[in-house]
């Protein structure tokens, strides 16, 4: 059992975020810190921002990666922020990657007969009546995006304000139950980490790692994908958790600090260096690709081998603007296969290849010997 969904709820007004509420009541699972795995971390797959576009970026990688031979769901540990702790949570579960695919390429959900994958419900759908409630809205969200980027000084608003002012522009009434549908509310027993991002102390939390308590699986991947100005805060105890992009589109670190030593990382939220967008496209991801970059000098640093997807550039023409669309997805799927499989096709990834091959080998017969 997590912690209920009445006890991890979206914070409504900024007096969640002001406010000094006791700490909700963890169950014995959220308390427990997980067992950290004697195996090594040999293999990682760190899936990346980027929203529903994000989410048919991820299902053309996987798709390339099973067409090459290469078991994604194998990896031994899964690192996913926004789009991509959804995808990850959905692969790390147990459910088969054609479902990602299915849902992508067709707009078809696989756990609901008749419905749309992407429904406003649980993408975005207007959390407003009138223009007053749209104003409530705007400011709650605003001194989000202030804790978040600024964070200095730290203004509080009179008490006899602070119930007036919500957080989140976008209501997502069916989000927490549609995730249940996906991924289940238990935890896979596979390494998972999905990252989110913490307004009131300024930190990342790392959901899923040994050092952190584990809310119910759908109430994570709410908080790793929690938009600032779009959607609420997810309040896990003290903590209120929004989207880890907020740090880092990809947080690669993570997997590094875990010890991996082969990683793949799709990046849809970034782009390719040597084709670079216009900038109208560009601008949105600059930030993104900056902070990637640094990830992957770290990474050779430490003498990681990693495996980089990137956008190419017909593909960012193809993702547009409004990452959040609902529907038309298809395009950004295939492309998104098809730029893999010819990455790994050249010779680095065709030696990446044999040695995520060899790792899955040596992973297997250490799992048999013990």
């Amino acid at each position: 059992m997590g912690i209920s969904s009445d006890q991890i709820k979206s914070c409504s007004s900024v007096l969640d975020v002001l406010g000094n509420k006791p700490d909700a009541v963890l169950s014995p699972q959220a308390h427990k810190a997980p067992q950290a795995h004697k195996a090594r971390k040999r293999t990682a797959i760190v899936l990346g921002a980027g929203g529903t576009v994000g989410i048919a970026f991820h299902a053309g990688v996987l798709k390339a990666l099973v067409d090459a031979g290469l078991d994604p769901a194998s990896a031994d540990l899964v690192v996913g922020t926004s789009a991509g702790a959804i995808v990850g949570s959905i692969m790390r579960t147990g459910n088969d990657l054609d479902l990602v695919w299915a849902m992508a390429h067709e707009d078809q959900n696989p756990f609901a007969e008749n419905q749309p994958f992407f429904r406003p419900e649980v993408v975005f759908s207007q959390g407003w009546r009138t223009p007053l409630g749209l104003a409530r809205r705007v400011a709650g969200s605003a001194y989000v995006l202030h804790r978040t980027v600024i964070r200095w000084p730290a203004v509080r608003p009179p008490l006899s304000l602070q119930h007036f002012y919500r957080a989140g522009i976008g209501s997502v009434t069916e989000q927490r139950v549609e995730f249940a549908n996906w991924a289940g509310e238990d935890w896979p027993e596979e390494d998972l980490a999905l990252c989110s991002f913490d307004i009131v102390t300024g930190q990342r939390v790392v959901l899923g790692s040994p050092s952190n308590p584990r809310p119910a699986l759908p109430d994570a991947m709410r908080a790793a994908s929690a938009v600032p100005l779009l959607y609420p805060p997810i309040r896990l105890g003290r903590r209120l958790l929004i989207d880890g992009a907020v740090k880092s589109s990809t947080n690669v670190d993570v997997a590094v600090d875990a010890g991996a030593e082969l990683i793949i990382v799709a990046a849809p939220q970034s782009y390719d260096p040597d084709h670079k967008p216009p900038l109208h496209l560009r601008a949105s991801k600059e930030l993104f690709n900056r902070q990637l970059d640094r990830e992957l000098c770290a990474a050779d640093k430490a003498g990681v081998r990693v495996l980089v997807l990137r956008p190419t550039l017909t593909e960012t023409h193809e993702h547009g603007l409004n990452l959040l669309r609902s529907g038309n997805h298809g395009q950004a799927a295939d492309l998104s296969r098809e730029h893999c499989s010819q990455v790994l096709r050249t010779p680095e990834g065709r030696s990446f290849s044999r040695a995520w091959k060899a790792s899955e080998t040596a992973s297997a017969a250490t799992q048999v010997a013990s």
